[in-house]
């Protein structure tokens, strides 16, 4: 068992062959390896891994998961190899970038249902204050504010389906 940051959010995450298991929750993992990176494939939903080279592989080292740079830290034994470290609970993001969709908008960085809203149109709120839980996975993903503003407009309600990219919360 060991405890893995990404984010700056923990999970205790155990590797058992095939299965991770992430807080408690089970998850039929598998890596299909490529030149550039691995496809991992968990819970349904694949993620693109780029790890550093095989020598460079340590707590504290940035992994890329679809694109998006990430910082990996571990304390204890994941158990299976250093290419099954990165994948594991890759659902969790960093805070969100300006959306697509509309001006100021915060993008969910990953398809899911939306748990929670935890702000209203009107409201101010500060930079890394939580707006929208996300439910990806079995596993729940605060999305936080990018910077200090008011909210414009929540275009999400709890229980809506997004993808990747939508806007969930307007700042001006």
């Amino acid at each position: 068992m060991a405890t893995v940051t990404i984010g700056g959010r923990s999970y205790e995450v155990e590797v058992r062959g095939d299965t991770v298991v992430v807080d408690g929750h089970e998850f039929a993992v598998t890596v299909a390896r490529g030149d550039a990176y691995d496809t991992v494939t968990a819970g349904g939903a694949a993620w693109r891994v780029a790890l550093p080279p095989e020598g460079e592989r340590e707590s504290g080292m940035t992994v890329e998961v679809d694109h998006r740079p990430f910082t990996l830290e571990w304390e204890g034994r994941l158990g299976g190899g250093p290419a099954r470290r990165s994948a594991k609970p890759a659902s969790a993001r960093p805070a969100p970038a300006a959306g697509a969709n509309a001006a100021g908008g915060v993008a969910a960085q990953l398809s899911g249902r939306v748990l929670r809203v935890a702000v209203a149109a009107g409201e101010t709120v500060e930079a890394g204050q939580l707006l929208v839980v996300l439910e990806a996975m079995k596993m729940e993903n605060e999305i936080t504010a990018p910077r200090a503003g008011v909210v414009k407009d929540v275009p999400v309600g709890e229980g809506a389906q997004v993808s990747e990219g939508d806007t969930l919360v307007v700042l001006e």
